[in-house]
């Protein structure tokens, strides 16, 4: 990239910011050194970090903090120097931090695969920031405990230092005390001492060291200490040699792993970038684009980042229906804005950085982008404004290769007027033709025809507002600018005779343009107006459209709920029915009298009249409703959700007995429907019922086939058949066990004669299946 147009469009401001958000040196080193990329490939990568950097920031902040610069210090470890204890103990701090760093990021692996993918390459250092802990405390000291060595010294060392103490207090207390200036003890030269009287000095027993300003005091260290304090210098240079050789030897192992260490500290400083990159995107609001590899771009509410305040933003598009940008409009409308934005967007997302717009913007990768904005007027080389543009100029038209995005502010200017639009036209027109991405902004009415007359040419213009006197800062694309210097000044009390001389001077031909292009706007602002009135409306429905369907789904909850609520009491009353109606066959069977039978009946026509009737029941039922039935008619009983066979007349209430399942029921008409079109099974699922005494199925049949079966099965089938019958209200039954050899025919006749429901029996005539047979007369009064 031209460092030329990185500077003019304020690239390095940028990198600015982004160093302030980082936290380690390496970090900063690799934001200093940012620059665009110019492939693709590695551009996906860049904003894929930081989109994963903005990702593992949603789970707290990355552990980042408490790292100094170690990497000078490595090296000199790595060659064979001992660091100091201020330097390891900043190194094991450093270590500790790659060591959270790389747990933090590796664990959320499938939020951000490439960062994890960096911390996974850092090796961690537990072992040597364990033993630098040993040995070098929190507050930079060297603690008794890091060797046997040192403690044992520094044992001796207070031991000594006490005995010291303990002989300077003898002197101050024998015959000698009078000697003293003061009875204190004090040091010269790290050596102990006394304040001894000069005239003294010749007769106290002591090695001067040092004498007072007055010379009335001298200060001498008693012989009889000297030993003790020769001694106390010997340990005081044995500690400093332990603690020297504890810093060597832990610096000889950081020497033995520095390229690891380094290694791991460059890798925290690419996480420290990511996530730098990802917090200056919260500070600018900041999306990230789609990448584009087709020199399309489409920034849409783009803001310049480097601006302050209420921004205006734009919607600015280019490389797509067309390749050139002619932007027209006052001056300080913001088309040099518009520009800037347009450059330093690109910039910034080739580098990796998400852009200051609304999701779903696109940018293109350009492998090369010029740029010649504001006046770089050269005062030392002589040169004018104009000549200092057509120079930059040059140089961008020489270096030139293949597709590039190319910006240039005001183009054409500083010189004839008749010669800056030929020149400048010549230079758009040889740039459109190399296929270069092009936006310029230009005063010259000229230059607004190129959009007219040559394809992939489009304009532009910063709208202005001719009753405020002011730019609004947007850019309308498709529309060219118009020239305001009449409106504004008029408007601004020049006299009208001289602003309508000058429309005259203009020619008929200009006022008319100037009329169109001002009803196209007038057109264009009435039409916005119209889409705003539309969106609100849109807005409003889509609202009403919400409240409605929520209101919908809250009644047809509220409906599931009554239905549910409902079927729940309809099962409980049938399973209530059904319990009924097991206790009355449990008394008919335990007693079997016919005052038994009778209230038995009774019984079960009231539960069948407890049940809902069709009023009750879900309008919703399938089937067709009867008005009249006949004796043998098929039907489906809704309350009870099965089908059954009348077996008599409509009573004076227009109730009905019907058989279902061999249990004889009363039903008003409202509660049946017929059964073609309500067929059991086109229902919920029926619930068997207990013990087969309400099965669903046929009416009981007059006969009972025992053949084949043995004598236990056959009496337990023959048992359950007459209950059957019997409550089906059948007289006589037909039991048929075959002649063989008699066995069944006596069982049968055996349990016959102590059934409680039997009458009678006998075996069958001559016609009826003879001694293969038993008829059974049933007690049904």
């Amino acid at each position: 990239m031209d460092d030329r147009t990185l500077r003019l469009l304020e690239f390095p401001k940028i990198r600015d910011r982004l160093m302030e958000q980082t936290v380690t040196a390496s970090g900063r080193d690799r934001a200093a050194a940012l620059r665009p990329f110019v492939d693709p490939e590695e551009v996906r990568r860049a904003l894929a970090e930081t989109a994963e950097a903005r990702a593992l920031g949603e789970d707290g902040e990355v552990p980042l903090r408490g790292t100094t610069d170690i990497r000078e210090a490595v090296r000199r470890a790595a060659i064979g120097a001992a660091l100091d204890a201020g330097e390891l103990l900043n190194l094991r701090q450093t270590l500790r931090t790659i060591r959270q760093c790389k747990g933090f990021v590796t664990a959320r692996r499938e939020r951000a695969p490439y960062l994890a993918e960096v911390a996974g390459r850092m090796a961690t250092f537990a072992a040597l920031e364990e033993a630098i802990g040993r040995t070098v405390a929190e507050d930079g000291s060297i603690p008794d405990g890091a060797s046997a060595g040192l403690a044992r010294i520094r044992r001796e060392r207070r031991t000594t230092q006490a005995r010291l103490r303990e002989k300077l207090d003898e002197v101050l207390r024998g015959p000698y005390g009078r000697m003293l200036q003061d009875p204190l003890i004090t040091s010269r030269g790290e050596r102990y001492v006394v304040p001894v009287r000069a005239e003294f000095k010749g007769t106290f027993p002591g090695i001067l060291h040092d004498q007072s300003s007055s010379g009335a005091t001298v200060f001498m260290e008693p012989l009889a200490v000297v030993p003790l304090g020769n001694r106390l210098r010997e340990l005081e240079i044995e500690e400093r040699e332990e603690i020297a050789r504890l810093l060597r030897a832990l610096s000889a192992q950081v020497g033995e792993r520095s390229a690891e260490i380094l290694h791991a500290y460059e890798a925290l400083g690419q996480i420290d970038f990511a996530v730098a990159k990802a917090r200056l995107a919260d500070a600018m609001e900041a999306s990230r684009p789609v990448v584009r590899d087709d020199g399309a771009l489409r920034f849409v509410a783009a803001r310049h980042p480097l601006l302050t305040g209420k921004v205006v933003p734009v919607d600015v598009r280019l490389g797509e229906e067309f390749t050139t940008l002619v932007i027209t409009g006052p001056n300080t409308g913001g088309k040099t804005v518009t520009l800037r934005t347009i450059g330093l967007l690109t910039l910034m997302a080739q580098s990796g950085l998400f852009i200051p717009a609304a999701e779903g913007s696109e940018a293109a990768v350009f492998p090369q982008v010029f740029a010649d904005i504001g006046d770089e007027q050269s005062i030392e080389q002589s040169l004018s404004t104009f000549s200092s543009h057509m120079g930059a100029i040059a140089e961008i038209l020489r270096r030139i290769r293949g597709p590039a995005l190319v910006l240039l502010d005001e183009i054409g200017a500083g010189t004839d007027p008749t010669e800056g639009v030929a020149l400048a036209r010549a230079i758009l027109e040889h740039l459109h033709a190399r296929g270069c991405r092009t936006a310029v902004t230009t005063h010259y009415h000229e230059l607004k025809s190129l959009a007219y007359t040559l394809p992939g040419v489009q304009n532009a213009s910063v709208e202005f507002d001719p009753q405020t006197l002011a730019p609004t800062y947007r850019l309308l694309i498709g529309l060219p600018g118009r020239s305001n210097a009449l409106i504004i000044a008029a408007r601004l009390g020049v006299d009208p005779a001289v602003v309508e001389r000058s429309r005259a001077l203009l020619g008929a031909g200009a006022v008319e343009i100037d009329r169109i292009l001002g009803e196209i706007e007038a057109n264009r602002r009435a039409g916005e107006r119209e889409l705003a009135r539309a969106a609100e409306a849109r807005r409003e429905a889509e609202v009403l459209r919400d409240r409605l369907q929520a209101e919908l789904a809250r009644l047809q909850a509220e409906r599931r709920k009554i239905l549910a609520r409902a079927r729940e009491e309809g099962e409980a009353l049938i399973l209530r029915a059904r319990r009924e109606i097991e206790a009355i066959l449990h008394r008919v069977r335990s007693t079997g009298s016919p005052e038994t039978v009778r209230r038995a009946r009774a019984d079960l026509r009231r539960v069948a009249e407890d049940l809902p009737v069709a009023e009750e029941a879900s309008s919703a039922e399938p089937g067709e409703a009867v008005t009249d039935v006949r004796p043998g008619q098929p039907v489906y009983i809704v309350p009870l959700r099965r089908a059954g066979t009348v077996l008599t007349a409509p009573d004076s209430r227009g109730a009905v007995d019907v058989d279902t399942g061999g249990i004889r029921v009363t039903v008003g008409l409202a509660g049946l429907r017929r059964a073609a079109a309500a067929p059991p099974s086109a229902g919920r699922p029926e619930t068997p019922a207990p013990q087969g005494e309400m099965g669903a199925g046929p009416a009981v049949p007059l006969s009972l086939n025992l053949r084949g079966e043995t004598v236990d099965e056959a009496l337990a089938h023959l048992d359950k058949y007459l209950d059957e019958a019997f409550l089906a209200g059948l007289s006589t039954v037909t039991v048929i066990h075959g002649k063989g050899t008699g066995t069944l025919r006596r069982a049968v006749h055996g349990f016959l004669a102590h059934h409680p429901q039997v009458k009678s029996f006998r075996l069958g005539e001559r016609g009826e299946g003879e001694g293969g047979v038993t008829i059974v007369e049933l007690d049904v009064r």
